[in-house]
Parts: structure tokens; sequence; C-alpha cells
């Protein structure tokens, strides 16, 4: 019988992670399907019929900062190289300090870093928040086409916009708690650690609403962006229960 070296088991993915690989996957295979169609109703303007309020144009930003070469290396390592680049390749210009889920983020990169703190860890985490605002942004231009997460029956029922800004700080401090972890892995900075812990309160103060916020929701691919980015007991409920990803795609 074949004998495994502490070395080799080192190196196995945990069922975890494993899990958190098909969720970025499934991101990402959605955004490649569903990027035309969201680019189409971007350059049509206006707003969108089921969120009251929202201009499409502000939903479809690109994010301000641009992180340096070492922090995207750290996104990478994170594996969050995606995270970050689609939304520069395909977001637009604008003007994004009126815009809810952008404030949103922001309010999430407040919480975790010093104001004026300046490193390439420090990059990667304003990255990953700013990010979330545009992942719930693409999401949201399309939830009206959409399928209701749980019967997957058409027509999603209409949402307030504030439902979003919950959605895009919950999805900020579940991204930067994965770009920190790199961050530790890397060195073993006080700073960071203290980052780290910040955004684990976070999502643990995010849980309590956050069975609430999935029922706001209520579109399926706007629903497994949240519950799988968020670091909460659901996260990968979906998976663990054997139940499909990307069924409806």
């Amino acid at each position: 019988m074949r004998t495994t070296s502490p070395a080799e088991e080192s190196t196995a993915p945990s069922l975890r992670a494993a899990w958190q690989t098909l969720a970025d996957g499934l991101l990402i295979q959605r955004l490649q399907l569903h990027i035309e169609e969201w680019r189409e109703i971007v350059q049509a303007g206006g707003s969108l019929p089921d969120i009251s309020g929202v201009p499409v144009a502000g939903l479809a930003l690109r994010p301000t900062s641009v992180p340096g070469p070492e922090a995207q290396t750290l996104l990478q390592h994170a594996r969050l190289s995606y995270w970050w680049s689609y939304p520069h390749q395909h977001g637009a210009d604008g003007d994004a300090s009126a815009v809810g889920t952008m404030r949103a983020a922001e309010q999430a990169r407040k919480r975790l870093l010093a104001d004026g703190a300046a490193a390439p860890w420090v990059e990667a985490v304003i990255a990953a928040c700013e990010a979330s605002a545009w992942w719930v942004g693409f999401f949201a231009v399309i939830r009206h086409r959409g399928v209701r997460h749980l019967t997957l029956e058409p027509n999603p029922e209409p949402i307030p916009a504030q439902v979003l800004d919950g959605a895009v700080g919950t999805v900020a401090y579940g991204m930067a708690g994965r770009v920190l972890a790199a961050a530790l892995r890397a060195q073993d900075d006080e700073q960071i650690r203290l980052a780290y812990c910040e955004a684990i309160t976070a999502g643990i103060d995010a849980e309590r609403t956050l069975p609430a916020l999935l029922d706001e929701l209520g579109e399926l691919r706007l629903v497994d962006l949240v519950s799988t980015t968020a670091v909460w007991r659901g996260q990968f409920t979906k998976y663990a229960g054997g139940t499909g990803a990307g069924q409806v795609e």
C-alpha cells in the first residue's frame, strides 16, 4: 500500500479550498457567459427595472485604484487576480463619489485600514474592496433577467438600492480577509494581523444579517456571489449539500 509523506499531505488542497476554487470558477464562468448581455444594458443607460433609483452607469464603474506590481503578486497568491482584473478590464469611467455601492466599499476599506497606510498589502486590500462594488454591480445589472434563488423561477422581486450596499460591504470583508490571510502567510506583521482580525470581526458582525440579506437579494447569481465570498457557516452549503453549481447556465 502506498503511503503519503507529510510534504505531499501539506500540498493537497482541503475540501474547503476546493469549494472555494469551485465558487471562484463559477463567478468567472458567469461573467464570461453574460458579459455581452451586461454590456448591452450598460450602453443603453437609464435605470434598472427592478432596483429603484439605481442608474446602470453607476454600477458599471471601473475601480479607481490600480494595485502596483507587488500588490498584484499578493492578489495572485491569494488566487484573486481575476477579482480585480476583470473590473479594470470591463469597467466604465465615471464619477464614483455619489454611488452607494462604491461608498459601501470605501466604508469597508476604512474599517480595515488606518488612514494614510501605505504598503503593497494595503494596495491589495483596497483593490479587493473596490472590486467588490463592481462585482455586485455586474450581477445587479442583469438581475432582472435572472431567476429566484430558491425556486429558479424567473422575475425576481424588486429590491431597494440599499440592499446592494449591504451586499458590497459583506463581500468586501470576505475578499479582504483572503488577501490579508495571504499577506500573513508571507509576512507575520502586526499591522497585517490587526487588519485580518478586523476583517474576521466584520464578517462575524455581518453573519447576523446575512440570511436576511440573501433573501432580499433574491436572485441566484447575486446570492451565490455574496454567500460564497462571505466567510460564514453557510458559505459552501450549496456545494456541501450536493447541489449542482451553475445549473441555470
